[in-house]
């Protein structure tokens, strides 16, 4: 499933007026579209990405993005790329086997594999003053970094785009609870 995968996966760093973001993107089509996480590049002023095995990241244009879905359609320039393939969304099941793919804190190097299960289905979080419905909920471990990437069935097709993770409060705990935009 990672060797299928690894050329469709790519680091995305983000030029913001307060810094810079860090995450991951999946390649949809073999002209260079690559979808990512609306929140990896909202208000970019430059947006790069770096496919596997290669040291230097291209330039990428924001091409569409939708903050009340969490997505957004970026364009590299080239052509032939390995695209992803995804999986019909009726076939994804509770109990499932998933693995994250993406870039968990930037690091350098190859994209970090996390395995699990689809935990549950269509489920809704409140994000930044948003709400993201439709999710499937994974144990899988998701971090800073991985948003935007591929959550992969064991057929290695997408059948989801990490966005986010529960977090401890004061007044719940919470472990291993990720969710993917279906």
């Amino acid at each position: 499933v990672i060797d299928h995968m690894a050329a469709s996966v790519v680091t995305i760093s983000a030029d913001l007026p307060d810094g810079q973001s860090v995450g991951t993107g999946v390649i949809i089509s073999a002209d260079g579209e690559i979808l990512t996480n609306a929140h990896v590049v909202d208000g970019a002023t430059e947006i790069r990405v770096r496919l596997a095995g290669e040291t230097e990241p291209r330039e990428a244009r924001l091409l569409a993005s939708d903050r009340g879905n969490d997505l957004a359609l970026l364009r590299m320039s080239g052509d032939d790329f390995d695209a992803a393939v995804f999986a019909d969304p009726g076939s994804v099941r509770i109990g499932d086997e998933v693995v994250a793919i993406g870039f968990a804190l930037g690091l350098d190097g190859d994209p970090s594999v996390t395995l699990g299960i689809v935990s549950a289905l269509d489920r809704t979080i409140g994000t930044d003053g948003a709400f993201l419905d439709g999710l499937i909920q994974t144990d899988a471990a998701i971090s800073s970094g991985n948003s935007g990437g591929p959550l992969v069935n064991a057929r290695g097709e997408v059948v989801g785009i990490n966005t986010a993770v529960a977090r401890d409060t004061a007044t719940s705990a919470a472990t291993n609870v990720g969710f993917a935009i279906s």
